[in-house]
């Protein structure tokens, strides 16, 4: 079979020796009667060569096929009709099935997103901090477990802010001798964890909580 390659361009020697007189078919087997071996074949002169040469080219070509489909497939500009014509029919059959596995995991994954952010949304409003979609969407991942304990550091770390803000209103903006006006909300006033200050406050700020 190996032969076969070298069918096209190597019958002048033949054609030169029709009587075949054994001068051609010998050697290389020293009968005349007896086939030539591959290594005695690829042993006569420029055989080795051009074997060499039809091997690498056909290597070559397999290559060159193989990144051609590896880039249509992988290349996301690419139609998805471009990328099946590249496949075989297992191929095509593995690719429907693992798209319509992701799409129905990331539908799940969507779902699941849902309903932590309302989880998350309640814990929230029972802590009396409300905030935007934007926040909430930062704050949920589709691990129940995760969510609540980013919700609850969040939740943690607002009310110190809020603390702290008061406290610098407090500190940097007194009321004006005078004046009367009060630079807290009734919302920062009831924020402040410390019972006593936020008695006092409330006590200091009274038109805040008349109905």
């Amino acid at each position: 079979m190996m032969l076969q390659l070298f069918a096209e361009g190597e019958g002048g020697g033949a054609a030169g020796d029709p009587a075949g007189d054994g001068s051609g078919a010998g050697a290389g087997s020293g009968t005349g009667n007896e086939p030539l071996s591959f290594d005695d074949f690829l042993s006569l002169e420029g055989n080795q060569a051009e074997f060499d040469r039809r091997v690498q080219k056909a290597i070559q070509t397999a290559v060159a096929n193989a990144q051609k489909k590896w880039q249509t497939l992988t290349d996301t500009r690419v139609s998805e009709a471009e990328k099946l014509a590249q496949m075989t029919s297992e191929e095509k059959e593995k690719y429907r099935a693992d798209k319509a596995e992701k799409e129905l995991a990331d539908l799940k994954r969507q779902i699941a997103l849902g309903d932590m952010a309302k989880t998350a949304r309640k814990m929230l409003s029972d802590e009396k901090i409300s905030v935007p979609d934007e926040i909430i969407a930062n704050l949920v991942s589709d691990d129940a477990e995760k969510t609540k304990a980013t919700v609850e550091a969040f939740s943690a770390a607002f009310k110190d802010a809020v603390q702290i803000a008061v406290k610098e209103a407090l500190r940097g903006n007194p009321p004006k001798a005078g004046t009367g006006g009060s630079t807290l909300t009734k919302a920062q006033i009831m924020a402040v964890k410390n019972r006593a200050e936020r008695q006092r406050l409330i006590n200091e700020n009274m038109e805040l909580f008349k109905e």
